[in-house]
């Protein structure tokens, strides 16, 4: 996860270097407006404008894709949170199929183009961040239990908060994605896609740390989840 993170970021950064420009405000432009382009034109077939977006559309479902199997694959990282984590194995159980869930809706998106299915993209995108959210709160409070891993307990607590108030956005008001608010749409849409791996990275490397020292004798390899 720690790499599959760093990687995303990167790629996703280039992905808008190479975006040739256009957005709902400004056709012509000629790049990628962080203020104005949401993060979902950068898997556009075409943008705004009508230029091809291949470059930009190729690395971002790279990210995508790539990031959604590894969220995957991280779906059992419930299990590191603790010691005695099994005492909610059924919460962990939740967490898992919400992560795994959020996971595969990253990669539906890399495959569904808003230019071409809206309404699949749009979809799946709320579905992929409310699982997300849920499987935060459960992670959060597997980790309140656990006073090694403090520091990353407070971090996903105030993303926990962030991702909130952004799922309230989306799902109750009505301006989303439109015109009079889309600048702030945009921007939050864009901050949050790269809160959650920014977030996901620094949080693999405190359970890393804390597994090294931790005494978990079902297995000797104290770094798989990570």
């Amino acid at each position: 996860m720690i790499a599959a993170s760093a990687f995303f970021i990167v790629l996703i950064g280039i992905s808008m270097t190479l975006y040739p420009g256009g957005n709902l405000i400004d056709r012509t432009s000629i790049h990628f407006n962080f203020f104005l382009n949401f993060f979902s034109d950068l898997g556009s077939s075409l943008t705004q404008s009508g230029k091809q977006n291949t470059s930009s559309q190729v690395l971002f479902i790279i990210a995508m894709g790539m990031f959604g199997l590894v969220m995957i694959y991280y779906s059992r990282i419930w299990r590191a949170m603790d010691l005695e984590v099994h005492d909610y194995f059924l919460l962990g159980i939740l967490s898992k199929i919400l992560f795994a869930a959020s996971g595969l809706c990253f990669i539906g998106m890399a495959f569904t183009p808003w230019n071409v299915k809206f309404e699949d993209h749009v979809l799946l995108y709320k579905i992929s961040i409310i699982c997300f959210l849920g499987w935060l709160l459960i992670i959060v409070f597997l980790q309140s239990r656990n006073e090694k891993i403090r520091s990353v307990f407070v971090l996903n607590s105030l993303i926990a908060v962030v991702v909130s108030l952004y799922v309230y956005f989306i799902f109750f008001d009505e301006a989303f994605g439109k015109l009079p608010n889309i600048e702030f749409h945009a921007i939050t849409q864009k901050l949050v896609m790269i809160l959650i791996p920014a977030g996901l990275l620094f949080q693999s490397i405190g359970i890393m740390h804390f597994l090294r020292r931790a005494d978990f004798r079902r297995s000797s390899r104290k770094d798989f989840y990570v």
